[in-house]
This record gives C-alpha cells, sequence and structure tokens, in this order.
C-alpha cells in the first residue's frame, strides 16, 4: 500500500469516527490516492469562517451635541478634551467635556456688541487661547483668568494661523508645560511672527500683557497666509520644518532652530534665520489661477523615539482652488534647499451627491485623521480616503433650514473631530476607520501592508490566498506555498497544485510550511507529513544517485577514468 493510500485509509477513518460521536467537520473527498491527504484537511479545514461582518457601524456619523449655547458662536476649538467657545456678547467659554456640566466663563475686553468675528487658537494643551479680530485687536486667555488680555505689543496685526511648538504639548509634557514655548504665527499682509505665551507670575489681575513679538519673515508674495506648521525632525530636534500655506503656495522652509528654548527681548529670535533664508530663495508648490480656500492640516502619528512618545507628522493636506493638494512628509537628512514632501496628490473636490451637474463648491475648512481628509463646506461634511482618493462618507445638515457650518476643528491629543454652526455645536464620530484599508491595500497587492490592517482571521485569509495566488502565478512557488500553507484552502487542493508542477523541491516547501502551523497536538498530521517529506528527500537523492551514475559512466565512456567536481556539480 503507498504513503498516499495510507493518507486515504486515515481520512475514512477519521471521518467515520467523527460521525459516531456526532462532532468534527466531515469532508467528501475523490477516491483517488492523492485526495487522501484531506485527513489533514478535515482537521485543520472549516475553522475559518470568510464570511465579513454587514452589520458594521457607519465609520463616520454625524451627532448634534446636546448644548444650549447662550449666544450666538463666533469660533470653535478643541484641544486636550477641552472645549473653547467664543461667542458673541465677547465672551469666552472653557468646557472640560469630562465635566461638560462645569462651565469657565470669561470676558473678552470689547464691547459686547462689537465682536462678530474673530479669529482663534488654542494650543494643544487647552490652556492658552490667542485671539485676533479683523480690526487688529489681539487678545490671550489662559485658563482660570477671569478675562483675556489685550496684547499691546501685536497692535494692528490680524493673526490668520498659528503653528504650535511640539516641545510644549508632547504626550510627555502635557500635563505640566505653562508655556507654549516659541511659536510662530502669520498675518493677513504675508507675514511671520514669532512669539512665545506665557501666563508670567502673579500677572492674573494685569489688565494687559507685555508678551514679547517680532517679524522674522516676509512672504516673497504678499499673501494672506492661511496656514502654517512648524515640525521638528524626529531624530535632529534642532532641524525643523515650516509650512507656510496661502490660496496659491505652499511653502517648505528647512533648516535649523537657534535655540528652543524661552527666548527674551534682546535674544535673536528662534526661527529668524532659518526662515530668512529659507523664503530668500523659496522652494513651494504654486496652484495657477484664483487664490483657493488655502487651509492647512497636519497629521500626527504617536511614534517612540528613544523610549519617549513623540508626535511625529507624517501627512499634510492643502486647500487649494483646485482640489485638495496632499502628501506624505518623510523627515531624514534633507538640507534648506530639499524637500520632505513625498508622493503629492491633487484630488479634486467632489460634487455634491444629490445634485446632478452641480457646480463643485470649494470647502471653507479640512481636517485630517489617520487615512482621510475631511472637507467642511457650508452645508455639508464630507470624508475623502486618502489611500483610495473616493468619497467615503458625506452629510447634509437636516432639520436645520439655512444653518451654515462654520468650522471644521480635530482634537489630535482624543482623535475627536468637531463642526460648528453660530447655533450647533457636532462631533464627526470615527468608528474603526481603518476597517475597509486592508482591501485598498490588497488591489494595489500591498500584501504586507493588507495584513497588518486586517481585523480578523477571515481578512487575513483571504489576503494570504490572494498572495499565494500572485506568487504562484509569477513562478515564486516557494514564497506561493508558504502562503498556501496559511490559508484555509484545502490540504489535499493545494497539493494538487505543487504536485502538477512535477517538481518535488516546490512540493516539499509547501509541506515544509504546512509542517510549521501544525501544533503540538496534531501528531497524526506531523507524522503522515514528516513520513511524505521523507519519502520525498529519498526521492531526491536516489535521483542524485541515478544522475552521478549516468555521469560517471559517462567520464568512462569517454576514456576519462574518473568524475570530475565540476560534472558532479551538474548533479541535482
Amino acid at each position: 500500500m503507498s504513503l498516499l493510500d495510507d493518507y486515504a485509509e486515515y481520512q475514512s477513518t477519521s471521518v467515520h469516527r467523527n460521525s459516531d460521536v456526532g462532532q468534527g467537520p466531515s469532508s467528501s473527498f475523490s477516491g483517488n490516492a492523492t485526495s487522501g491527504v484531506g485527513a489533514l484537511a478535515s482537521d485543520t479545514d472549516g475553522f475559518i469562517t470568510t464570511t465579513l461582518d454587514a452589520e458594521d457601524a457607519p465609520i463616520f456619523s454625524l451627532d448634534t451635541v446636546q448644548f444650549q449655547v447662550p449666544n450666538k458662536i463666533i469660533s470653535l476649538n478643541v484641544s486636550n478634551d477641552i472645549l473653547v467657545l467664543v461667542i458673541e456678547g465677547a465672551k469666552v467659554l472653557r468646557i472640560k467635556l469630562q465635566e461638560a456640566h462645569n462651565i469657565v466663563e470669561a470676558d473678552i475686553p470689547l464691547s459686547p456688541t462689537s465682536l462678530r468675528a474673530c479669529n482663534a487658537f488654542l494650543d494643544p494643551t487647552g490652556r492658552h487661547l490667542l485671539l485676533s479680530t479683523p480690526q487688529g485687536e489681539n487678545f490671550y486667555y489662559y485658563e482660570g483668568w477671569d478675562s483675556a488680555k489685550p496684547l499691546s505689543k501685536f497692535k494692528n496685526m490680524e493673526i490668520t494661523a498659528v503653528a504650535w511648538n511640539s516641545a510644549a504639548w508632547s504626550t510627555a509634557n502635557l500635563p505640566s508645560s505653562s508655556t507654549t514655548r516659541t511659536i510662530l504665527f502669520g498675518t493677513h499682509d504675508g507675514k511671520i511672527y514669532e512669539t512665545e505665551l506665557r501666563p508670567g507670575t502673579g500677572d492674573a489681575k494685569a489688565k494687559r500683557s507685555d508678551l514679547p513679538v517680532k517679524c522674522v519673515a516676509e512672504l516673497p508674495v504678499r499673501e494672506r497666509v492661511t496656514g502654517i506648521a512648524m515640525e521638528p525632525f524626529p531624530a535632529r530636534r534642532k532641524q525643523h520644518l515650516v509650512l507656510i500655506a496661502t490660496g496659491t503656495r505652499i511653502y517648505q522652509v528647512i533648516g535649523a532652530a537657534a535655540d528652543l528654548e524661552s527666548r527674551s527681548n534682546d535674544r535673536l529670535a528662534v526661527f529668524e534665520s532659518m526662515l530668512r533664508e529659507g523664503l530668500a530663495a523659496p522652494n513651494f508648490q504654486e496652484i495657477p489661477g484664483m487664490p483657493g480656500p488655502g487651509a492647512l492640516a497636519v497629521y500626527h502619528c504617536e511614534t517612540r523615539l528613544n523610549g519617549k512618545s513623540t508626535a511625529v507628522a507624517t501627512d499634510f493636506a492643502w486647500l487649494t482652488s483646485m482640489g485638495v493638494f496632499f502628501g506624505k512628509l518623510t523627515f531624514g537628512a534633507q538640507e534648506t534647499s530639499d524637500s520632505v514632501v513625498e508622493n503629492a496628490s491633487l484630488l479634486p473636490y467632489p460634487s455634491p451627491a444629490d445634485i446632478d451637474g452641480a457646480v463643485v463648491e470649494q470647502p471653507s475648512s479640512l481636517a485630517l485623521t489617520e487615512f482621510h481628509i475631511l472637507l467642511q463646506y457650508s452645508d455639508r461634511v464630507c470624508a475623502l480616503n486618502m489611500l483610495s482618493s473616493k468619497l467615503a462618507f458625506e452629510q447634509s445638515l437636516s432639520g436645520h433650514a439655512g444653518e451654515q457650518l462654520q468650522g471644521l476643528l480635530v482634537d489630535e491629543s482624543k482623535r475627536t473631530c468637531w463642526l460648528f454652526s453660530p447655533a450647533n455645536i457636532y462631533e464627526l464620530v470615527v468608528t474603526d476607520e481603518d476597517r475597509d484599508v486592508w482591501e485598498i491595500y490588497l488591489q494595489r497587492r500591498q500584501f504586507d501592508s493588507a495584513l497588518q490592517r486586517c481585523y480578523n482571521d477571515a481578512q487575513r485569509d483571504v489576503v494570504l490566498r490572494a498572495q499565494a495566488e500572485h506568487y504562484f502565478s509569477t513562478g515564486d512557488y516557494v514564497r506561493s506555498a508558504e502562503c498556501f500553507a496559511q490559508t484555509s484552502v484545502s490540504f489535499e487542493e493545494a497539493v494538487l497544485r505543487f504536485i502538477a508542477l512535477k517538481d518535488n523541491r516546490m512540493l516539499k516547501s509547501y509541506i515544509v510550511s504546512k509542517l510549521r502551523t501544525l501544533r503540538r497536538q496534531d501528531r497524526t498530521q506531523i507524522a503522515l507529513l514528516v513520513t511524505w517529506l521523507l519519502e520525498i528527500y529519498l526521492s531526491m537523492l536516489g535521483a542524485v544517485d541515478a544522475k552521478i551514475a549516468a555521469l560517471a559512466t559517462s567520464a568512462i565512456s569517454n576514456g576519462s577514468g574518473e568524475v570530475s567536481d565540476a560534472v558532479l556539480e551538474q548533479a541535482p
């Protein structure tokens, strides 16, 4: 009886034994000897269901926050689980979301009827708030104060964008930092300033704040600064990237900061030298035509560096007149004239789903999650998948006739997304946004990335099957065997495919790979496979002996009388 017949006999007794006890999977295999290896399949196949859960909650959902706003909302910011509202009547409302019943109210020293518009910027710790009006009046508010303080040295400048210093808001510093350290901000007239927000000592009741400020650069084309970001290189903390966005351009400035410690009035500004040098011969991307919204967003990923958790910028997106310009940020050995941007793309804005032939509206704000670009329009919010470039979500405001959204914010520390209108606050709830990412990577044949994003064994099995088929079709049979061995593909089906290759080496690769997947208690299957593997090795050794004998006979007949090493090397 052959070894394959032994497999077949084991299979039949195994199935019969299972039927007697009324449990265990059963299989029907054909009666030929090769399919007898189904003994292994009967005990190991069938445990992976490839039916994917079709009842998952939606990735994005828009919820109205149940909060009665006492007056119209002018601006909203959220950081570190702290929500800060600027409302008409010249008031600031500060709400810790874990203690939503405890609302702290503060005044803005302006006439209650004069504050109708205001740019507000909240630092990532949620402690420092910078306010700027279109009239060039600027204020600073720190947690616990009764009133925001006018910034006497910030006169006649409208602050339009702020870049916070990550040295002050890394995970390690969030609980204790009372200063923003050096920050940059841009203005309506294309200038870049440097300052540091700090509450000081014993000045909580002071009427004004004399924080220092210095103009450190001007854009080559004097446009309104619509976005600015300051990112340190992960492995070179003095080396920095500064991204500056306008309605038509996005600038990259790379260089070394002079000093990251707290600055003083008589000290050279930290970023002045690198910004002036970088903008003298600017590295920028320009989108021709009319200016776009210009909003800039940067996504940070928590990474362990030198044993510490550090937020590293990995992606950016910029709103232009023609679409969303986005790409990866890759930090390495770049210097002043280099670029950290990779795989940049321009993605057109989506048309409204319910209006055929509608004019494509430009969004007014954006935010980034790990895999999506969020776009805020006046009447709806959309999500574009950065991997597939497809519209993943779109929802219009319902039940609020005439209501217009005013802004879109992300709390990076808590990964929550927020929108607001003058009357309402909304939370865009994101649930398992990477659940479909494995399929996108699979379509691109990026199998390793797909496997990393699988949620369950069913998805993993689909990826491994596709990977095995890909390697098999390209002739990479060894790697195909390794993948097939990890799938729910029946053992006999895989074996037949490798037997058809008429190369015992490929069959051996599959059997060895399958052995690695078996548990210690699968003794019968292990014994059968090891026996078969031994038979294959013996067959290969026999082929080598026969080849050597044939070569020796050929050498003798040619009169040499011996088989040289070169001849022996020809043996398989």
